[in-house]
Parts: structure tokens; sequence; C-alpha cells
């Protein structure tokens, strides 16, 4: 045994392994697989089965000690939101312009205009090139060091502090990196921006709990804790939800040959405010109109803090490209 103890019984009375041959035949070992399985999948869709179709049923059972036969909040979350994000952002590009398909051409009578107005011919070069201005300055600076120069110049009172000037600094930078193709900035901020979603969300999860757990605070039979598995579980089903529409986008565009219906995103998102509902109403059995009430509460709640994530997640990818 692992723990050393001589075991004549059939499971150790110490650290509870099983008393198996150490010499097992090929067969036993695919014994064994076959079980290690079928345990596993068993699990899984008895929890899955849980989690979609009677929203906070399982968050109740796990509160009520029955745990044996699913599986553990953190543990599903961690495998659902892996496969989410690895596959959620498959095959995401920005569009460039030969993929744009051009508008088809309308003659239009070429009206007589002002001297004031000289007509110009549109530069698609320059249209493509990048022209980022994320600080408070109109005049656009060719080196970091012009911008500086400028800067001294300036008295105190007028002089940037210290987040503007690193926001100018920045879009310099960028303009310089990137002057020649704003898609391609485009796509590196895209890049940038998927490595740091997933932790966007890890912070939003704490943070929602903690809407809930102000929300019902009354309730003195649903600690943080709990509220933190609940929240949990309302991620894993929204992560299962977005999935589903994007492998129903991926099949319509590879049968169709057309983008996915946009009534399809709609459907989702009535979907998911429906859960999100019923799972309130489930889980603390409150009136419809309490419900209802607090639900709106915690989306207006919920949008301003991925709103503030979002724009914060933003700038931290603007300054890692």
């Amino acid at each position: 045994m692992n723990c050393g103890e001589n075991v004549i019984d059939r499971f150790c009375h110490k650290c509870g392994q099983e008393n198996v041959e150490v010499k097992e035949s090929f067969g036993h070992l695919i014994m064994h697989f076959i079980e290690d399985l079928t345990h596993f999948d068993g699990k899984l869709w008895k929890t899955l089965k849980l989690l979609l179709f009677k929203p906070a049923k399982l968050t109740q059972l796990y509160m009520d000690g029955q745990r044996a036969n699913y599986i553990h909040p953190i543990r599903m979350y961690l495998f659902i939101s892996t496969i989410f994000f690895l596959f959620i952002f498959s095959g995401q590009q920005v569009n460039k312009p030969e993929m744009i398909k051009p508008l088809p051409a309308i003659a239009l009578p070429n009206p007589v205009l002002p001297n004031s107005v000289v007509s110009k011919k549109a530069n698609p070069k320059k249209e493509n090139r990048l022209n980022l201005h994320i600080g408070g300055d109109s005049i656009t600076y060719q080196t970091i060091l012009d911008y500086d120069s400028a800067q001294l110049k300036l008295p105190t009172a007028k002089k940037d502090s210290w987040f503007e000037s690193s926001l100018v600094k920045k879009s310099i930078e960028l303009n310089n990196k990137f002057k020649d193709d704003k898609f391609k900035f485009g796509e590196a901020l895209m890049e940038q921006f998927q490595h740091y979603f997933s932790r966007m969300l890890y912070i939003s999860l704490p943070m929602f709990a903690l809407f809930l757990w102000v929300l019902y605070r009354r309730n003195k039979n649903h600690y943080f804790v709990d509220h933190l598995i609940f929240s949990l579980h309302i991620y894993c089903a929204f992560f299962i939800i977005l999935f589903v529409l994007k492998l129903f986008n991926l099949s319509t565009e590879y049968i169709f040959h057309k983008p996915p219906f946009g009534s399809a995103a709609i459907i989702t998102s009535a979907l998911m405010f429906f859960y999100l509902y019923k799972a309130l109403r489930n889980h603390f059995n409150q009136s419809r109109a309490k419900t209802v009430m607090k639900f709106l509460i915690l989306n207006i709640l919920t949008a301003i803090l991925m709103a503030v994530l979002m724009l914060a997640f933003i700038l931290l990818s603007l300054f890692n490209l």
C-alpha cells in the first residue's frame, strides 16, 4: 500500500487504497480504464443535464451535501472554460480590404461645388494607414522626442499628466509600428486581448457573487461561498450556451457559405437572460416581482462591471503590443 500498511482485505483501513495485484494482466488494465471512463462520463452527463435543464438545482444539491455523483464546481468551471476559450476564438480574424465586397456603383449627378471646396480622390493606401489617437492631444507627433520637446516648452499647469502622457506616447509608438496597415494593428490588438479575456471573466466571477451577496444579504441561509458556487454554475451554463452558438455559426457558414443568422444571437441572449432569471427564482425562492427587480439590478451592475473591465483590459492590451 501507498501508506505502508499490510492489507489483508480488499481495501486498506488507513488510506482506502484498493488491494490489487501489482502485476496486472492487460485485460485487467483495460477493464480499469473502461470503469474509470464510464464513471467519469456518468458524472459528466448527469452534471450537465442538471446544469442546463434544471437551473440552480445542481447548486442546491451541492449545498445539501449530495456531491459524490456530480463534478466539483471549480473542477467543472476550469474544464468547461478551458474548452470554451480554446474553441471560441478559433478562426477569428479582422476583415481586410480584399475580404470586403465592394458596393455596387450608383450613377449620381455631378454637383457644382463652390470654389472653397476642393474635390480629391480617395487614396485607399492612405485610408488604410493607422492614425491612432488615444491621448487628449490633438496634435500628431512623429516621435516621442517631438512630444517631450513640446511638453518642455509648456508651463507646468498646461503639461499633460502622467496618464495622459503615457497614452500619447503609446499612440505615437503604435502609429510608428503599424503605420502601413491598420488591419494588422487590429489583428494584433484582438490577439492580445484574447489572452486577457479569460482573466477578465475570472475577475468578474467573484464580483458577480458579491453582487448576489449584496442583493440577497437578508437571507441568512446563504453565505458568500454559496453565492460563489451559484456563480460558478451560472458561468458554466453560459459557456456551454455560447459554445453551442459558436458551433451553430460554424456549421451555418460551412453549409450555406453565408454569415450566420443574426436571429441566433438574439435567441441565445434571450435564453441566457431567461436561464439566469429561472436560476434566481429557483435558488432563492422569492416572489416573481422581487426576482425580476433583483434580476434587473444584477444585470445593470454586471453590465457596468464588464464595461469597466473591458476598457481596462483593452488599455492593458494596447500597452502590451
